[in-house]
């Protein structure tokens, strides 16, 4: 038994007619029937029904039939993983991103990927910081994009982009015309929170402790957007990442974002990947590459 005798078994049950499969596998049509009976005598079972018409999978044949499918992907993924030990930006690529970016980051960047690396199998994951970090050390991401601070040594880290932290508050607000937001102007505003394990709340609550100002803790979003619509309902106030303010996100006539006097609230988005990740110079350069991909325009509806 070999793999081409069932690639070639595979090819009949899904074209049913021995020309087509062996036009589909490249070769004569007496090879590929012989290959098959091989296959067949060595099995000890007839996977196929012969007829005038073609090839019908025999019921035990089915069964057989589907199992050598999945020997061939198997391989076939035996084979994208030993290309990626090359080049992981070749197969199957794993990429994990928070939830505070991947909405407004993989629009931008998914062109970028395709047009410069189409071997890239790109497969996102997304989820909180903690839980992507420990799929990063447990090897079933390649990388993910993170937001400084991160607290693990054993990973490696290249700035992807900068980014402002604007307020966002209702339309109708009377701070809504302000130029730039003084930090006093806001002691009376409590801030408004995601929920614990958010990265951008541990963000907001420290620009928060900072500068003096609260921190609602009564009222929590699941997510960015959900803050979002919270604030156009007049709710509160929150911290809007300046990505998360360009069209087509923060669209709408309810909610306005502004920029504060400095200190102005910032994060640092990075690539991360394992230190033992063995080419850590081809994330390194696609790092890089993302980061051009992400010079920010002006946020919309920002004085």
């Amino acid at each position: 038994m070999n793999l081409r005798d069932l690639a070639y078994a595979v090819s009949l049950a899904a074209d049913g007619h021995f020309r087509r499969a062996a036009e589909r596998c490249n070769v004569s049509q007496p090879t590929l029937s012989a290959q098959i009976a091989k296959l067949e005598d060595e099995l000890g079972v007839q996977l196929f029904e012969r007829g005038p018409r073609g090839a019908t999978p025999t019921l035990s044949g089915r069964a057989l039939l589907h199992q050598a499918g999945i020997v061939l992907d198997e391989v076939e993924r035996l084979r994208e993983l030993a290309r990626a030990a090359h080049d992981p930006l070749v197969g199957p690529f794993q990429l994990g991103v928070i939830p505070t970016a991947g909405p407004y980051l993989m629009p931008r960047l998914l062109p970028l990927l395709r047009a410069n690396w189409p071997a890239l199998k790109l497969h996102l994951r997304e989820d909180r910081t903690d839980a992507l970090i420990e799929r990063l050390r447990a090897g079933s991401l390649d990388a993910a994009i993170l937001s400084l601070p991160i607290d693990a040594d054993d990973l490696r880290t290249e700035p992807l982009m900068e980014e402002s932290m604007l307020l966002a508050l209702p339309a109708d607000h009377a701070l809504a015309g302000t130029l730039r937001i003084r930090h006093e102007a806001l002691t009376d505003a409590p801030v408004m929170l995601l929920e614990d394990g958010h990265c951008l709340r541990d963000q907001t609550m420290a620009f928060c402790r900072s500068t003096g100002l609260g921190a609602r803790s009564d009222v929590q979003a699941a997510s960015l957007e959900t803050l979002r619509q919270m604030v156009m309902a007049g709710i509160g106030l929150a911290l809007v990442p300046a990505l998360a303010t360009e069209p087509p996100f923060g669209l709408g006539p309810m909610a306005v974002y502004r920029r504060f006097e400095d200190p102005q609230p910032r994060r640092t988005l990075v690539l991360a990947w394992r230190r033992s990740f063995p080419r850590g110079d081809a994330l390194r350069g696609l790092a890089k590459a993302l980061a051009g991909a992400l010079l920010p325009p002006a946020p919309l509806g920002v004085l």
